[in-house]
């Protein structure tokens, strides 16, 4: 189905942005991702294809958990890293104030 091959490759460069620490290509894709799916939701469907979109929708949702996951993470070294640098900063202050 082509739209579970769009969606993996929204996937796929979700989670290369996110790994880049990308943040704005990061934005731009999920403003795509989110105006293609919106384009899918305002399309007449059969009961057949709901049920399947359905699902997409499902596994969407379920990877969004896991980006949101990894972007938490990625936070959280990035503060490690700001507190790294901030304290080392406030070493050389005193150091130079000695």
């Amino acid at each position: 189905m082509m739209l579970l091959q769009e969606l993996n490759t929204f996937s796929a460069r979700i989670t290369q942005a996110i790994e880049l620490d990308d943040w704005q290509q990061l934005s731009e894709v999920l403003m795509q991702r989110q105006a293609r799916l919106e384009i899918l939701l305002n399309t007449p469907l059969s009961e057949n294809d709901q049920r399947t979109i359905q699902g997409v929708l499902e596994s969407v949702q379920a990877m969004d958990r896991l980006f949101v996951d990894a972007v938490q993470f990625k936070k959280a070294e990035l503060l490690k890293q700001f507190h790294s640098v901030a304290q080392g900063q406030k070493v050389i202050r005193a150091y130079h104030t000695a």
